[in-house]
């Protein structure tokens, strides 16, 4: 998945209403490609982690 595409937005958005971090200010987009996505290095890791597991699911789904 792709910074920048649907599926990342949409997946950004479910994350930022979970709950899961406790700051959301994103870093310019710019920065994205690298892995900085939100400017709290905390909430970026989990951000990682819940991306991962997202990846791993949908894998999972296609491939039983």
């Amino acid at each position: 998945m792709n910074p920048g595409s649907k599926e990342f937005y949409d997946l950004m958005d479910h994350f930022d209403r979970s709950g899961l971090g406790s700051r959301y200010d994103k870093e310019p987009k710019e920065l994205w490609k690298k892995g900085r996505i939100y400017q709290n290095g905390e909430t970026n890791a989990l951000f990682k982690a819940y991306r991962t597991g997202y990846a791993f699911g949908k894998h999972m789904g296609e491939n039983p």
